[in-house]
């Protein structure tokens, strides 16, 4: 991969904001942090006495297992296992592990005694069903074709479908954005999409499994120093296979998409709430990117109910600008989607380019931007958010993060169109596109990602191309990371309840694959935490127990698949200097499964009347959620 041009305002411009007023410190809290209507401002300690509460009865919980073990009262499976093949021994506890975090997560929510019952309830029935109906299938097994299925494949399989009980549970009673209607015409996906994505996993299939045999010694030696494990070296070879093998198919796809020059009337909106800080900075990058681009280029900052110099600011960088038109326009109602929605609604060319107002752009990002909607089929857009400047925690390892996501798994989507969302702090879309997908979303964390999955549906294509590159603002406290964290987990369920009836689907990839797994995906991370927490008590407390455990595998989930991934991500993407960030990246993984667990549990959940009342008159908030759910 060729490194892109370099960016139009240099990474030591004045944008450090630790030695600024308190005001511009905290800037980055709005109305949109947390949808007063969908998430509960809950504080730090939630998660912690989640964290501490679930140690506790997982401690206790073990401790009662071992002594009901030595006592005789309880077979050695010592997990909740209901056949063991051959009287196989559940060396791993699994299944009490997810049980345990279901007591205690469900009992944390913050909703009535009602409400946490019934989350309970289907949480650990719905375990304990799949369960037994694993450990039934085992038990036929064996007895009809004599085939045993290992007792730490029943409960690896049974921890794989906990990881799709847990958000469907969540969809199914937190208070979320109503359905959007089922479109009357799917756009249903092309036969090159379903075999761009079906023929790289065939492959993957099949070179993982000549892998496993031609190199089993190295395989085998991998998993002693904890480089792979978890459920198994063939599921490792395969997942990264068919990403490695998507990604190139992607790369091509976005070359062949760029190579065509295009440039039309280009508008950009740039919405602004109380960044007097970044305004000017932002606007003269944003000119000179519009000077390298051959189509005209309109300006529109929408002040949105500013209370300090950002429309001042904004007039004299705009009034300074050498390659661009500009105007300035006023919403007086806080909210970005609403200041998007109001700027979009004055913008007359046929293109528009979002950029959030702490954004410097690369002086070619419309320029490359724009090649790729010489294809009608192209709805929106997007690249590479790059860290402003790299001297803090947060932003080492948002280096690797981005690398990560954006320019190797975006890409990698982009392969078999199957985009989810296109980062909203730059955005090209197509005017017409946008017309028929609706306004921005309001109300909800996730606006950019909404308007992808719409844009999907109506048969658009969404690229991620790795060459364009932005600079971006990163938090420099725990608060505003936190802020940032719950805002863009949380958008995983807002985004997916908005969009349920596409869900598994065949109009889109993102749709049918990419999106479930995403919430497939915020599970396993939300679990990582207390898996960890549960790993140290199992090792520490009970290691002559459980001796038939290896801490190989559970150290390979933090450190052996993140850690070769972001390796290779950074020299593909030649940034040796990224390399020496991997470690923090790799404590930055838990401590974004501290924040992912807080934006499950920020989610509203509506009360739940008792049974005898459940047949009553609806709650002015219910009737509020049907009159309000679809905007």
């Amino acid at each position: 991969m060729t490194e892109p041009p370099g960016p139009a305002v240099p990474p030591d411009a004045d944008l450090d904001h630790l030695d600024v007023p308190e005001a511009v410190r905290d800037h980055y809290r709005s109305v949109d942090s947390a949808p007063i209507e969908y998430s509960v401002d809950r504080p730090d300690r939630v998660v912690n006495a989640c964290l501490v509460s679930f140690a506790a009865l997982g401690l206790l919980v073990l401790l009662a297992m071992v002594i009901l073990v030595r006592t005789g009262w309880l077979d050695e499976r010592r997990d909740a296992v209901f056949y063991a093949p051959g009287g196989d021994r559940a060396l791993i506890p699994v299944r009490i592990f997810i049980l345990v975090f279901f007591v205690v997560f469900s009992l944390s929510l913050a909703t009535n005694a009602w409400r946490r019952a019934w989350v309970l309830l289907q949480l650990c029935g719905g375990l304990l069903l799949t369960g037994l109906l694993i450990d039934t299938a085992a038990w036929t097994l064996e007895g009809t074709l004599d085939i045993e299925i290992p007792v730490a494949a029943q409960q690896i399989a049974s921890g794989i479908v906990a990881l799709a009980i847990f958000p469907v549970v969540v969809l199914y009673n937190a208070h979320l954005p109503e359905p959007l209607p089922r479109p009357a015409r799917f756009q249903h996906l092309t036969v090159s999409a379903w075999l761009r994505f079906f023929g790289p996993l065939t492959l993957a299939v099949i070179l993982a499994e000549l892998a496993a045999r031609r190199f089993d010694a190295v395989v085998w030696t991998m998993r002693e120093f904890a480089l792979i494990g978890g459920v198994g070296p063939g599921v490792f070879l395969v997942q990264q296979l068919i990403v490695l093998l998507a990604f190139v198919i992607g790369t091509v796809v976005v070359r062949r998409s760029r190579q065509n020059p295009f440039a039309p009337a280009v508008g950009v909106v740039v919405p602004a709430h109380n960044e007097a800080h970044d305004i000017a900075a932002t606007i003269g990058a944003i000119d000179v990117a519009a000077g390298a681009y051959s189509g005209p280029v309109r300006l529109y900052v929408v002040d949105n109910d500013s209370t300090d110099d950002t429309a001042e600011i904004a007039q004299r960088a705009i009034d300074r600008a050498q390659h661009l038109s500009g105007i300035q326009l006023k919403c007086h109602t806080a909210g970005k989607a609403r200041a998007l929605n109001y700027g979009i609604a004055r913008i007359t060319e046929p293109f528009v380019v979002r950029v959030d107002a702490d954004v410097m752009l690369d002086d070619q990002a419309i320029v490359l931007a724009a090649r790729h909607f010489h294809d009608p089929r192209v709805g929106a857009v997007g690249g590479v958010p790059i860290p402003v400047r790299v001297g803090t925690f947060f932003s080492r390892v948002r280096t690797i993060e981005v690398l990560v996501r954006h320019a190797y798994f975006q890409v990698a989507r982009t392969g078999y169109e199957g985009i989810v969302g296109v980062p909203g702090m730059f955005t090209m879309v197509r005017r017409s596109a946008l017309a028929q997908a609706g306004p921005i979303r309001e109300g909800i964390n996730g606006e950019d990602t909404d308007l992808c999955m719409r844009l999907n549906a109506l048969g658009y294509l969404c690229l991620a191309d790795p060459r364009i590159r932005y600079l971006t603002e990163t938090p420099h406290t725990w608060a505003h990371m936190r802020e940032q964290r719950l805002r863009w987990f949380r958008s995983t369920y807002h985004v997916a309840s908005h969009h349920r009836r596409t869900l598994l689907r065949a109009h889109s990839m993102a749709g049918v694959f990419v999106l479930p797994f995403a919430l497939f995906n915020s599970a396993r991370r939300a679990l990582l935490a207390p898996l960890l927490l549960f790993a140290v008590l199992v090792f520490a407390v009970f290691p002559n127990t459980f001796s038939g455990l290896r801490w190989q595998p559970v150290l390979a989930m933090i450190v052996g698949l993140p850690a070769l991934v972001a390796v290779a991500v950074c020299v593909m993407n030649r940034q040796p200097r990224a390399l020496l960030y991997v470690p923090e990246y790799l404590v930055f993984r838990i401590i974004r499964s501290y924040f992912t667990l807080g934006a499950v549990l920020s989610l509203r959940f509506d009360p739940l009347p008792p049974p005898w009342r459940r047949g009553g008159p609806r709650t002015g908030l219910t009737e509020s959620r049907t009159e309000n759910g679809s905007q």
